[in-house]
């Protein structure tokens, strides 16, 4: 509510599904009512996420599944995990973010 994402992320209908089923109950029970609020609590969930969480999940992941794809081919087996690795990710993320301009053209 302070960050105002909720007013930013959904728009009426969805606030209005959410509002109502936090006023009613208290569990949801019904598949039908689970399949509309998945999605809307997704979008809540996305849009909560800083920039550099994003960066990271679009940029960093891959970034590091090249990299340790290219160790790989060095012989250097156990690199096959730095494709899973947040920290690894987060750390080519942080080059990324922290490059000049210009750099790696």
């Amino acid at each position: 509510m302070r960050r105002r994402v909720l007013y930013t992320a959904l728009d009426r209908e969805d606030r209005g599904y959410l509002y109502l089923t936090m006023r009613t109950v208290d569990r949801v029970r019904s598949a039908a009512v689970g399949r509309i609020l998945v999605p809307i609590l997704r979008k809540l969930r996305d849009a909560m996420k800083s920039p550099f969480v994003r960066r990271m999940e679009e940029y960093g992941f891959k970034r590091a599944k090249v990299l340790a794809g290219q160790a790989v081919g060095w012989g250097y087996k156990e690199a096959r995990r730095w494709a899973f690795d947040s920290c690894f990710a987060r750390y080519v993320t942080v080059l990324e973010f922290n490059a000049p301009p210009g750099w790696g053209i």
